[in-house]
């Protein structure tokens, strides 16, 4: 038997483990309670961007905090993803990417995390088709013509994206498989700089999210030959897919998906997924939909931590299977 000396001891230890532990409970209990920051490893004027800002704006009244976007663009994703890995656990810094996530460990061959160890799943917001622009002044009226002059002059067509192993790159390396041409590869730092070097003419033609080159599609600054869905954009639904133009089976999504630090609690995890599902399904992000050009898709905290292996290991075969190297 205890004595009453050692008893007490032992329950002022427990006691003071107790309240030790009552400040992480109560600081997840009351998250968000200062500003959240969205962080895009990207610049802006992508898809991407427009989804991320319509949430920051909403969210931010919903959860009564500031919520700010803030992008580190560079190294193909590289530069911001390390960002968001090192910073602190707390559902305070929030990832907000595309597939390089994924694709750029293969690509690039080592980077300064691992997605699986470092990184907790937070939700797919959406999935994004993309669209294939020429200059206006371009003598490629269709994708036919475009696929002719390449087999003619083989390594002479060149393409833009926002960068090596970016979704425009790898729709681009896809294609020109399926096409059997050889292209050349000319990539940017963001996706806004590859779109304005088609305008000018620097290059051919390239991939573009519909959200980048609305505008100067709108303007007469661009001439869009086809989208890569499996379906006809809503957006463009007068412009066919690219597997309606002699490649049946062809198509190419892109991804938006969100991921925090790997010891971020799980309750914090549920709120941020539970805030995203919330706006995503709302009629609001439903216009946004239809105006950008994007599926809205959401998968929550519990669909997208069970796909991460699928997903991880296709789009890590893309890059294999592509050709795509670091340029």
């Amino acid at each position: 038997m205890k004595s009453p000396l050692r008893r007490s001891i032992t329950l002022a230890a427990l006691s003071a483990g107790a309240l030790a532990a009552l400040p992480i409970a109560h600081a997840q209990t009351d998250w968000p309670a200062r500003p959240v920051t969205f962080l895009e490893p990207y610049g802006p004027g992508t898809t991407l961007d427009a989804i991320t800002r319509v949430l920051a704006e909403r969210l931010g009244t919903q959860w009564k905090v500031p919520v700010i976007v803030d992008h580190k663009p560079g190294a193909n994703g590289v530069i911001g993803t390390d960002y968001v890995a090192r910073a602190a656990a707390d559902g305070y810094t929030v990832l907000f990417t595309g597939p390089g996530h994924y694709t750029n460990e293969v690509l690039m061959g080592k980077v300064p995390y691992d997605v699986g160890r470092d990184f907790k799943p937070v939700a797919r917001l959406a999935s994004v088709m993309l669209v294939l622009v020429v200059p206006t002044n371009s003598p490629f009226h269709s994708v036919k013509e475009l696929v002719d002059h390449a087999k003619k002059n083989p390594g002479k067509l060149t393409y833009s994206s926002g960068g090596s192993g970016s979704s425009q790159h790898l729709a681009a390396a896809s294609f020109q498989q399926v096409a059997g041409i050889e292209l050349m590869h000319v990539p940017y730092k963001t996706q806004s700089a590859a779109v304005i070097d088609i305008i000018s003419g620097e290059v051919n033609f390239g991939f573009a999210a519909l959200t980048t080159a609305a505008a100067q599609l709108k303007g007469g600054k661009l001439r869009a030959l086809a989208v890569t869905g499996p379906r006809r954009s809503q957006a463009l639904p007068d412009l066919p897919t690219v597997a309606e133009l002699g490649y049946p089976g062809w198509e190419y999504f892109s991804f938006n998906a969100v991921f925090v630090p790997t010891a971020t609690p799980d309750e914090v995890v549920r709120r941020i997924s539970d805030g995203l599902s919330a706006q995503m399904r709302s009629p609001a992000m439903a216009d946004l939909a239809r105006a950008q050009g994007f599926e809205n898709d959401f998968a929550d905290v519990r669909a997208w931590s069970a796909a991460q292996a699928s997903e991880r290991k296709k789009w890590q075969d893309l890059i294999r299977v592509s050709g795509a190297k670091l340029e």
